[in-house]
């Protein structure tokens, strides 16, 4: 005979008595419920840090408990308040999430907080479901969307990571190709190659690929000075001729792939766009940047943000790569701190502090862009630029992606329970 399971045990003061009075916010998780579990990824320099990532129970735990039940209108003070309900959906694939997305008007109606908000911990992708640990996580980005905006239109707002429009936005990368023609933006020059060129003929999607490049870089020279080195790279001073093939919806340096000249372009190209399982029908060609390290810098913004007041930064990371394989994957990612950073620039301290001046100032136009995209301004966005050192005293940044909420904070500790806070402020307004 079966044995009844064992009693569960819990503090008097998680139990929130019956009341008529709603909560203050439901929150609405939706997270990983498929077979294998999702690691949490905290080891090494690449790792998450101690919070883990996103998707991961261990990150949802504590988010429940150090950013839910410590926020001073859910919580209180001493995380006894219960002023709020969790409702979580569990998803096992991608079908679930369009099975769902009919759901949402009825799963809507049955919250009970005086503000609704949904937090989606999930990382969309342009691949078909696969079993196994390192596919924990990740569901097609086209059902991943539908259901979030089938939630929005019942009434529930996307507070974690973004809503469903920007969100899309953010991660496929294609502003990476439109917005490099704005001088403002210090992007690298882009162009989208579809992967019917690519099928077609990948040697003609190739040569197209670099005159678009080329026409870019002439209608819109990356910013710098005649005293400074070419700019973005002193490889393609005289011409296109080395950069990097990349993939929208891709995450944690994945699919990335370095290229120099068109045969290896097109073979490249081939490469990425037919991989078994990739719905992928675009990619992103970019010119090659030459720089020393990266510099992520997070923002923290706010409904009171006045327009033309400059946004500081709320913290400052760094981190380098140690090069490309001979397959063009980059490999050996370290984190870096403020010494180190002065180490390689031969502790150029007016240098560094040039590359954070300049980051914060391209960043103002960069978040103008954001808001344009939506008018609400986002909690958290974390920005990462190329940089290197140019001279004495002097950098250059180049931008490189914008970043959702919840995005690895690499040495920064407290980095997820500030964005937690930014997260739970937003769905309480």
């Amino acid at each position: 005979p079966s044995q009844a399971p064992a009693p569960r045990r819990l503090p008097l003061w998680r139990v929130r008595l019956p009341t008529e009075q709603p909560p203050a916010l439901s929150v609405f998780f939706v997270r990983w419920g498929g077979e294998s579990t999702v690691g949490a990824g905290v080891e090494g320099d690449g790792g998450w840090g101690s919070f883990g990532c996103p998707p991961s129970d261990q990150y949802i735990s504590a988010m429940v408990g150090r950013g839910i039940r410590r926020h001073p209108e859910l919580g209180g003070a001493d995380g006894c308040g219960g002023n709020f309900e969790i409702v979580s959906l569990f998803i096992r694939n991608s079908r679930d999430l369009i099975d769902v997305a009919p759901m949402a008007p009825f799963v809507v109606a049955s919250l009970r907080g005086k503000r609704k908000a949904s937090f989606w911990m999930l990382w969309p992708a342009e691949w078909e479901d696969s079993p196994g640990a390192d596919y924990a996580g990740y569901v097609e980005r086209r059902a991943m969307f539908q259901a979030m905006r089938s939630f929005e239109a019942a009434g529930l707002r996307s507070c974690f990571p973004h809503p469903a429009d920007l969100y899309e936005l953010m991660t496929s990368k294609s502003w990476l190709a439109s917005l490099s023609l704005d001088p403002q933006a210090h992007l690298p020059a882009a162009a989208l190659v579809s992967k019917g060129a690519v099928v077609s003929d990948a040697h003609r999607a190739a040569r197209q690929a670099l005159a678009a490049l080329e026409h870019k870089r002439r209608k819109s020279p990356f910013p710098a000075s005649s005293d400074e080195p070419p700019a973005p790279s002193v490889v393609n001073q005289d011409g296109l001729r080395k950069g990097v093939v990349k993939l929208g919806w891709s995450w944690e340096g994945r699919f990335v792939l370095s290229w120099e000249g068109e045969e290896q372009l097109a073979s490249r190209l081939i490469e990425m766009l037919t991989q078994p399982g990739c719905f992928a029908s675009s990619c992103i060609v970019q010119e090659w940047v030459d720089f020393d390290f990266e510099m992520r810098l997070y923002f923290l913004l706010v409904d009171e943000w006045e327009p033309g007041s400059k946004v500081q930064p709320a913290k400052v990371e760094c981190n380098s790569w140690g090069g490309f394989s001979e397959e063009g994957r980059p490999h050996t990612f370290k984190k870096m701190s403020e010494e180190m950073c002065l180490e390689a620039w031969k502790q150029d301290s007016a240098a560094l502090g040039h590359a954070v001046e300049q980051a914060t100032e391209v960043a103002q136009h960069l978040l103008s862009w954001l808001r344009a995209m939506d008018a609400q301004p986002v909690p958290m966005v974390r920005m990462d630029f190329m940089v290197g050192r140019v001279g004495a005293g002097k950098a250059r940044v180049v931008f490189g992606e914008y970043c959702e909420l919840g995005a690895c904070c690499l040495a920064w500790e407290n980095g997820p329970p500030t964005i937690w806070r930014a997260a739970l402020d937003c769905a309480l307004r």
